[in-house]
């Protein structure tokens, strides 16, 4: 198995999220506790999620469901995209994710 960076160590220690204050808790089970923070963008764009604060922190029947289930994907995908925006005025998300997610 391939040995984790320092940098990426790093990102994933430091996770933070824009979406959510809450970092202790299931973002979709509200009284659930988090059992994973998972980034919003995969492949390609995890790092990224994790850069710019797109990570959500999920239960971990929530974390399976998302990596299968396409809806609620797109559906964080959309939101994030917004809040990105709404965070980071001057930053353009679709020169850094390389796609729009509000179409």
């Amino acid at each position: 198995m391939k040995n984790k960076t320092n940098k990426l160590a790093k990102l994933e220690k430091n996770r933070f999220s824009i979406l959510t204050e809450d970092l202790d808790h299931c973002l979709i089970h509200s009284n659930i506790l988090a059992d994973d923070i998972n980034e919003v963008f995969m492949g390609r764009n995890r790092q990224n999620s994790m850069r710019w604060g797109l990570c959500i922190p999920l239960c971990r029947k929530c974390h399976e469901q998302y990596h299968v289930d396409r809806i609620m994907q797109v559906y964080f995908m959309k939101e994030a995209q917004i809040k990105f925006e709404k965070v980071y005025p001057n930053e353009d998300f679709t020169k850094i994710f390389l796609k729009n997610y509000k179409d």
